[in-house]
């Protein structure tokens, strides 16, 4: 209950600053604010090992949301102004290497908490993150930003999709939530009696299924054009929850940890960048990173509650963050008919 109270503080703060980075970046540009969003996760991953009662905890974990937030806010944007005509299969290749890379992590992380202690996980993860400052800084050019980006059109109302698109968003990454973050490694080593290596390994599988297949997403979405985008992201949400309810019915490690990997293998690796196509498709040019980073922060209100709803689950019976995960995705896939 503890954790969960821990990433609901955290997730308000982030749904705030979404909307003010992406308006900011509109007229400072994007890689500003990127750049800032590494060098504040670096400090902060170093400071974590140096406090340990819950109050310090929260401001730490504001501190990792709010540079998750601010990269997210105009990762998306950024990568589609340098890869208009071929942005699903940039975004499939720079997102797919991403957590792709991130299964190392989590392994990496796993075997020095078997090894040692938490620690020295945090302060690799900060000299990581200040290699990836550097890298970026050097390597990433952005052009000047435009006069007419400068000048706002005066409305800041979102078009009718971007909000359906914006609430079916919030009510997925509730039901997101409720069977990811702090939960999943909970659920695996309470229900299975799965050790730190199982668990760790499991998190490293879990990122793998979402990362490599994301890398060829464009290719598979490419044999589904003769589906419309939004049948393709409806029918792979669904597909979604399904997998991640039944896991909660499952008695044994191996097989639930198979059908756990499947909501990404064969759903989310597919439908999260035909969602962000979607989105990017509705945005005003002028107001590119307001109009995004509204619906994600919209949809990042979803992750205030869920962490306190799959805490109060979990209290309950470990599975049912699971099954009422999957229910509650199913449910936002569904909204997406209005479009």
């Amino acid at each position: 209950m503890e954790m969960g109270i821990v990433f609901t503080v955290s997730a308000m703060v982030m749904a705030f600053v979404n909307i003010l980075i992406g308006a900011q970046s509109d007229v400072r540009g994007r890689k500003l604010f990127y750049s800032a969003s590494l060098a504040l996760g670096s400090v902060v991953n170093f400071l974590v090992p140096l406090f340990n009662n819950l109050w310090q905890m929260i401001l730490l974990r504001m501190g990792q949301d709010t540079s998750a937030s601010v990269r997210g806010s105009v990762h998306t944007v950024l990568l589609f102004e340098q890869a208009r005509k071929r942005f699903l299969t940039a975004y499939s290749r720079v997102n797919g290497l991403e957590y792709s890379s991130q299964a190392l992590g989590l392994l990496g992380g796993g075997l020095i908490l078997a090894a040692a202690s938490f620690q020295p996980a945090f302060w690799v993860s900060g000299t990581v993150l200040a290699i990836a400052l550097l890298i970026f800084t050097i390597g990433v050019k952005e052009e000047p930003v435009s006069v007419g980006r400068r000048v706002r059109s005066g409305s800041s109302s979102l078009r009718r999709e971007l909000k359906i698109l914006a609430v079916s968003g919030f009510v997925v990454s509730v039901g997101f939530g409720c069977s990811h973050g702090f939960i999943t490694p909970i659920f695996f080593a309470k229900k299975f009696s799965a050790d730190k290596a199982a668990v760790s390994l499991i998190l490293t599988v879990h990122r793998l299924s979402f990362g490599v297949p994301l890398i060829f997403a464009d290719k598979v979405i490419g044999l589904l054009k003769r589906f419309s985008m939004k049948t393709i992201l409806i029918a792979l949400m669904i597909y979604q929850g399904a997998a991640i309810s039944l896991t909660a019915f499952i008695p044994d490690i191996l097989p639930a940890t198979a059908v756990f990997v499947t909501h990404d293998l064969l759903g989310a690796a597919y439908w999260v960048p035909v969602q962000s196509a979607l989105i990017q498709s509705y945005c005003r040019e002028e107001a590119r990173g307001e109009d995004s980073s509204k619906v994600g922060s919209v949809s990042a209100v979803g992750a205030i509650a869920a962490p306190f709803l799959a805490g109060f689950l979990a209290s309950l019976n470990i599975s049912y963050p699971f099954l009422v995960s999957g229910i509650i995705t199913a449910a936002g896939a569904l909204i997406l008919i209005l479009i």
